[in-house]
């Protein structure tokens, strides 16, 4: 459950980010806050998850209470102005939102948030230390540490291992890796030409896992499946 304060000093914006989200299952209000000053009293007061905060506040202005904050929550800027995007990320903003603020857009933000505090709220499968696996490439046998192990993309007679120390191409089948990783309720195959590892998942936007740089598609045939696993993990 995500605890959530909106900050923004118009009522009808107010009244449309509760709205959001009450359709939100994982997300409790637990305060709404016409100005920074509210907001640092609740803060004294509440455990507060998530932030939606305004820019154009009274008196102090968003960017300025965010800074004054010594261990803030995470924040989605909620703003009708575009200016302050740059800053807004270097203040390790979530996201920002222009208004008018559409319920996907919304909702987009909010698994990022989900993403982010996945490790605080959400069981992970630890692979043991000496968990290793040796694969033949080029002539070679090398040493894939599981931990690091990104995703398996199958390319027909050879599939392609992308670590945290570069990618490996072998000469075997995706069916044989998936077995192989079985065991590990953290690799999941997505697509038939995709296993992923679920710890280096960065974002899910619809049919499409975001892991670092790469962007991978969920299979039609293993999406309801798929789903099952991520809710589990709290992402929507």
């Amino acid at each position: 459950m995500i605890r959530v304060a909106i900050v923004d000093d118009e009522p009808l914006a107010q009244e449309i980010l509760q709205s959001y989200l009450q359709k939100l299952p994982d997300t409790e209000l637990v305060g709404v806050c016409k100005n920074a000053l509210e907001a640092f009293a609740l803060l004294n007061k509440q455990t507060v998850d998530l932030l939606l905060l305004d820019i154009n506040l009274p008196e102090i202005t968003g960017i300025e209470f965010l800074k004054s904050l010594k261990h803030p929550p995470k924040v989605i800027f909620t703003t009708a102005y575009t200016e302050h995007a740059l800053e807004s990320y270097e203040l390790n903003a979530i996201d920002y939102l222009v208004k008018p603020i559409a319920f996907d857009r919304f909702l987009r933000a909010i698994n990022k948030v989900q993403s982010e505090l996945q490790p605080a709220h959400a069981p992970t499968t630890t692979l043991p230390s000496d968990k290793l696996l040796f694969v033949r490439s080029e002539g070679k046998w090398i040493k894939i540490d599981l931990r690091k192990l990104w995703f398996v993309e199958g390319l027909k007679d050879y599939v392609r291992l992308w670590t945290d120390d570069g990618r490996i191409t072998v000469h075997s089948t995706m069916k044989n890796f998936e077995e192989q990783l079985k065991p590990y309720s953290n690799f999941v195959r997505v697509h038939k030409s995709h296993i992923i590892n679920l710890e280096y998942i960065a974002e899910v936007d619809g049919n499409s896992i975001q892991i670092k740089d790469q962007f991978i598609a969920i299979g039609s045939t293993y999406k309801d499946e798929v789903q099952k696993i991520l809710d589990s993990y709290k992402l929507l």
